[in-house]
């Protein structure tokens, strides 16, 4: 028999402590509104985490041990994603009027920038692997595993719906909006090189 209230504590848990860094991932992806637009983050975090989700339920019924050094070379996703955007911002900075006192960005008309956001979730989830491999391993029962994977589903739609409030209501938004744009690039880049060197060094 399932127990339902130690399993939604243990999923809660598992999700929580592996998607701590997201929040802030999710606030600077919102607040860089010209860029991504909240659809097209949501639709990104769910596809990363989902990508996830379903390697750990695989990894769990075949016994995969997926070796640091793959997960580690998931940073060099976010960090090409960091250095092509400030590629881009520089170059359209040249291009820009030089009469001009301000830099305007224009809303990316790419039906694809979501995929940006799902892989920056999927390359920052080597954490999210090795904690959701075991528990999907022990918990390995069809109910189990669909109570889990709903609770992952509820607990991102709750995470981007943190992210999203917390850049529309938080006294740092207007800062945050206005350097959004840079910022991303150098998020994304650090975050890939911390994912290499926690990787590397184990």
């Amino acid at each position: 028999m399932i127990d339902f209230g130690y399993l939604i504590v243990l999923g809660l848990s598992a999700f929580v402590s592996t998607n701590i860094d997201d929040i802030f991932l999710l606030i600077v992806f919102f607040s860089n509104s010209l860029k991504f637009s909240k659809y097209q983050v949501v639709i990104g975090q769910y596809i990363g985490i989902g990508l996830l989700i379903a390697i750990s339920i695989t990894a769990s019924f075949i016994s995969l041990v997926i070796p640091s050094f793959l997960i580690g070379f998931m940073g060099l996703i976010p960090i090409t994603i960091g250095i092509k955007k400030l590629t881009v911002y520089y170059k359209k900075k040249k291009e820009t009027d030089p009469n001009s006192t301000k830099y305007k960005f224009t809303k990316t008309s790419s039906a694809l920038s979501f995929l940006s956001v799902a892989a920056v979730t999927f390359s920052n989830g080597g954490d999210n692997i090795g904690i959701y491999t075991p528990l999907f391993a022990s918990h390995n029962i069809i109910g189990e595993i669909v109570i889990l994977v709903v609770l992952f589903l509820i607990m991102t739609a709750v995470w981007c719906s943190i992210g999203y409030y917390l850049v529309n209501h938080s006294f740092l938004v207007d800062h945050i909006r206005r350097i959004g744009h840079l910022i991303l690039p150098f998020v994304l880049i650090a975050l890939g090189i911390y994912i290499m060197i926690e990787e590397f060094i184990k």
